[in-house]
This record gives structure tokens, sequence and C-alpha cells, in this order.
């Protein structure tokens, strides 16, 4: 029931919702991590599910739409930095298209942690981290996964989640 629960989900945000180059739709991009932490699982979680956005998105604003709901028993927090120093541990680190360059960054400052990195530039997921974005050619918001990645990290993929991937390494 969960799986079919998430196939349409997901598949509504595929058909139903494009996300285009000039006019992209944030609010699919939020949808979209929250649905991937909805179908992950970490470690020793708390009580709280911890969203930092690295940089400036306009996907924090529709994060924030989620802040305080929950998600498998667990309060959203979503907060934003600038600063690799400024991170603390989040759960899910959601790197904002102008500070892609800042990945290497990232994957140091979060080396051994628990932390899902999900970026907002295509490709990323080959350089360490967990998930991509990709906006297909008829202009529908995939995601590619770096499951190597993510067991180093401890996080743990739904299959289901891992069945509607673009690619996978």
């Amino acid at each position: 029931m969960r799986t079919l629960k998430l196939y349409i989900v997901l598949a509504f945000c595929l058909t139903a919702v494009s996300a285009r180059a000039q006019t992209t739709n944030y609010q699919v991009y939020a949808l979209f991590v929250m649905n991937i932490a909805k179908y992950s699982s970490w470690p020793s979680p708390d009580g709280e599910l911890r969203i930092t956005v690295f940089g400036k998105s306009k996907a924090y604003d529709e994060l924030l739409k989620h802040n305080g709901k929950n998600v498998n028993g667990h309060l959203v927090k979503v907060t934003q930095v600038e600063n690799a120093a400024d991170i603390g541990q989040p759960h899910v680190l959601y790197l904002a298209d102008g500070k892609s360059g800042s990945l290497d960054e990232i994957i140091k400052a979060t080396h051994g942690k628990p932390v899902m990195i999900i970026t907002e530039r295509e490709g990323l997921y080959k350089k360490g981290a967990g998930f991509s974005f990709v906006v297909m050619d008829n202009s529908t918001l995939r995601f590619d996964i770096n499951n190597t990645d993510l067991e180093k990290r401890s996080i743990k993929v739904s299959k289901s989640l891992s069945a509607l991937a673009n690619t996978m390494i």
C-alpha cells in the first residue's frame, strides 16, 4: 500500500506538473524533497527531520511551507545557510544551483555523517551527492540517485523510490 501511495504521488509530480528551465517550479522541487525524505531512513533519528538549504533558492520558500509538519513521526524543521561552517546536523542538505561549486566543501563538511545531499543541478550525483534533479526533454522533473554515497552515509532509500529514479549508481 505504501508503495502504491509513493507511485501515485510521484506519478502526479512527473506528469501533471512540469518544471521548465525558464520557469522553474520550485513547489515541485520541494514536493520531491519531502517525498524523498518520507521514503528514506536515517540511523538513530530524533524527533526532528532537519532540512537545510545551502544557498539561495526559491525552493527554500516552498520547503518552509512544510515546516512543522509530520513526516514519519518527525517534525520538519527547515533552515537556510550560506556557509559550510553553519550547516549543523541536518538530515537533508539541499544544495541550491548557485552553490553547486561548493559540493566538494559540503561533502568534506558532512563526511561520515548521515546527511543526504540533494542538488538542484543535474549530474552532481556522480560527484558524491545522494540525489540530483534533472529536467527531462519533455520538461518533467526527475531525479538521479547515488546509492553508493547514501550507503556510506548509512541512509536507506526504499526500493520503490529507487525504482522511480532516472539513473542510479
